[in-house]
């Protein structure tokens, strides 16, 4: 279960339950969401592979409710969802049913070389089928960066110029399976290899904006103000969950996964208002379930935007 509340630099806020079995939600939300988003926020969307049809979801419903979105940084499959939703070409309920029509092998361009064996120039491909090929950063109705890891400095950058169908493919080529992306003679790979979700990186870009992250990786689908307590607890408390079993053969990826586990824990205390869209529930390539994860984001949206009634 979600916790009730949770603690930030030494002040308790409780989180807000705007379900449809939660009469008083909008209530509760008038005394516990920050007034100041409604003025105006930026999304962080993170990545995700296919749980990025929740990004789609949760798009579909702030653009229903008109929520006054001032940019979008992203990663990875956020960065597909973010340049759909900026360039206004497509509607995200198009890109879904695009993303459901695509095979395995639509998706993918088998060419092994050196950094690896798919060609991160078909995500480029896809992307410019949805909002043009020849689609720059200056032709989308709204900002977009969309975060990458450089090769040269081995640092995140946030790509805001140039092709986007580029940039984005750039976001998303995953290693060791998709060669690095070259953009101005810089190899770029996934930005979720140092931040799935780029809350720091979108926080000095806008230093003076709430910040609204929504993960699609989450297993529990909550909305609030996460603090310190989201990734740091007191040595001497008991839990009663069940410990997770530790396989030595299994100790690289096991470690990995909690190292980018915390990571974006303390990405998600920084932002503003959190999101998570429960699509965590569903496995990174569960195709299956395309409307599931789709719906489930989009249900994160309606209960996001009660919050500006």
């Amino acid at each position: 279960m979600c916790p009730s509340s949770l603690v930030i630099s030494g002040y308790m806020y409780p989180l807000v339950d705007v379900s449809a079995k939660n009469r008083a939600g909008k209530l509760e939300a008038a005394r516990t969401f920050p007034e100041k988003i409604r003025d105006g926020f930026v999304l962080v969307l993170s990545g995700g592979v296919i749980r990025g049809a929740g990004h789609l979801g949760f798009l579909a419903a702030c653009q229903e409710a008109n929520l006054p979105v001032r940019g979008i940084v992203a990663t990875s499959a956020g960065a597909i969802a973010g340049a759909v939703f900026q360039s206004g070409k497509s509607t995200t309920e198009e890109a879904q049913k695009r993303l459901k029509s695509l095979r395995a092998w639509d998706m993918f361009r088998f060419r092994p070389r050196r950094g690896g064996v798919l060609d991160a120039g078909r995500t480029a491909e896809l992307v410019g089928e949805m909002i043009g090929p020849e689609t720059t950063f200056s032709d989308l109705r709204g900002p977009l960066a969309v975060a990458a890891v450089s090769l040269a400095s081995r640092n995140l950058a946030l790509l805001k110029e140039g092709s986007v169908p580029l940039a984005v493919a750039a976001s998303s080529a995953l290693p060791p399976f998709f060669q690095p992306v070259e953009i101005g003679g810089v190899p770029y790979v996934d930005g979720g290899v140092l931040s799935v979700l780029p809350v720091m990186a979108a926080r000095t870009l806008y230093p003076h904006i709430p910040l609204v992250a929504v993960n699609v990786n989450d297993r529990e689908g909550w909305q609030g103000r996460p603090g310190r307590s989201s990734w740091l607890e007191d040595g001497t408390s008991r839990h009663n969950g069940k410990a997770v079993s530790w396989n030595m053969l299994l100790h690289p990826l096991s470690s990995l996964g909690m190292e980018i586990l915390w990571v974006t824990r303390m990405e998600a205390a920084l932002s503003d208002w959190y999101v998570g869209t429960s699509t965590g529930l569903y496995s990174l390539m569960d195709r299956r379930n395309l409307d599931r994860i789709f719906r489930l984001g989009y249900d994160s949206g309606v209960k996001f935007s009660l919050f500006f009634r």
